[in-house]
């Protein structure tokens, strides 16, 4: 999968830390990669208890009506699996010594993972990172500016122009993105595996046909011509191949309603819409009627504005419900 599909940029960016020892307040010297767990510690995630709502703090992503999610974490060394194993009959075969060292992967510094599924915008050449990052940087400098200080060349970061190029100078491709509202039924744009397939049947029935028609015409003539059939199975494999290979590459389009602003509104229609069916169970028809009609005045499902589900809080009207807001989870390392 790439890094755009679906009408979301699946950002991945991996971000070296510097070395140098950093003095903190009291006087001591501690390491970047110290000071930036510190600060992803104290950072406010999402607010996920009445306590967390009754205290006012809530991650600075959800600032950013573009950003579905965004993860932090600090990767120290890459983790070690085990040895390569292998066919023990042939291992004993070649006299492998098991004891023996195999070669580890080892990195030269702490590095940073920082990715961000957010709301991208195709017509734009970069599929909207730029104005992401820039948008970002208007609504959260201050957060971003202690997040990335302890990072490799994040100092010469001026204004939310340089951000977005930095972070493009440290960005990897996605290569298996997670999209959390896929279309069903959405399969290659304007095509379907099936009818790949059977146009490609039909090329190398009409190809043999037209074989067995020139044999039929000539006598029989030009035995050559059955040369044609396996030649046009061949041509009409290779091409379907390539045309999956080339449309596979292709992101999916857009799914209707799966920009952030839409997912909020879809939430809060129908956590409101499942109060109102407990509540009306067993009403007669008239009743269903009058309260179903007051529900769309008060819900307004085409409103994308309000009333919805806030951002960055996991809530609707005091009932805790699971949401798709911008997370910051604690760091971890690995």
């Amino acid at each position: 999968m790439p890094t755009l599909d679906g009408g979301h940029y699946f950002l991945s960016t991996l971000i070296p830390l510097r070395l140098e020892p950093v003095q903190n307040g009291d006087g001591g010297f501690t390491s970047p990669s110290h000071v930036l767990r510190e600060t992803l510690a104290s950072l406010p995630t999402a607010q996920q208890s009445p306590a967390c709502v009754a205290a006012g703090f809530s991650s600075p992503f959800s600032r950013c009506t573009r950003t579905h999610f965004a993860r932090l974490v600090v990767i120290d060394q890459p983790m070690y699996n085990g040895r390569d194993g292998g066919d023990a009959v042939v291992e004993a075969l070649r006299t492998v010594d098991l004891l023996a060292h195999q070669p580890v992967d080892q990195l030269s510094r702490p590095y940073l993972m920082f990715t961000a599924d957010f709301d991208a915008r195709p017509q734009e050449a970069d599929g909207g990172l730029q104005s992401w990052a820039e948008g970002l940087w208007q609504k959260m400098e201050a957060e971003l500016r202690a997040i990335f200080a302890p990072c490799l060349g994040f100092d010469a970061v001026a204004d939310g122009a340089a951000f977005a190029g930095w972070l493009r100078r440290c960005q990897v491709e996605t290569t298996m993105s997670y999209n959390d509202y896929y279309l069903p039924g959405v399969g290659l744009p304007g095509y379907t595996l099936q009818q790949v397939v059977v146009a490609a049947v039909v090329a190398t029935l009409a190809l043999s046909a037209l074989a067995a028609l020139g044999l039929a015409a000539t006598g029989g003539r030009f035995a050559w011509l059955w040369a044609i059939v396996p030649a046009a199975l061949l041509v009409s494999a290779l091409a379907a191949v390539g045309f999956l290979w080339i449309v596979g590459h292709r992101p999916f389009p857009t799914g209707p309603g799966s920009d952030l602003p839409s997912v909020l509104k879809s939430l809060h229609v129908q956590q409101q819409f499942a109060l109102l069916a407990a509540e009306l169970q067993g009403a007669d028809a008239a009743t269903l009627h009058g309260r179903f009609g007051q529900f769309l005045g008060r819900v307004r499902p085409d409103d994308l504005v309000s009333p919805t589900q806030p951002p960055g809080v996991i809530r609707s009207d005091g009932v805790q419900l699971v949401t798709h807001q911008a997370v910051v989870p604690r760091p971890v390392a690995v």
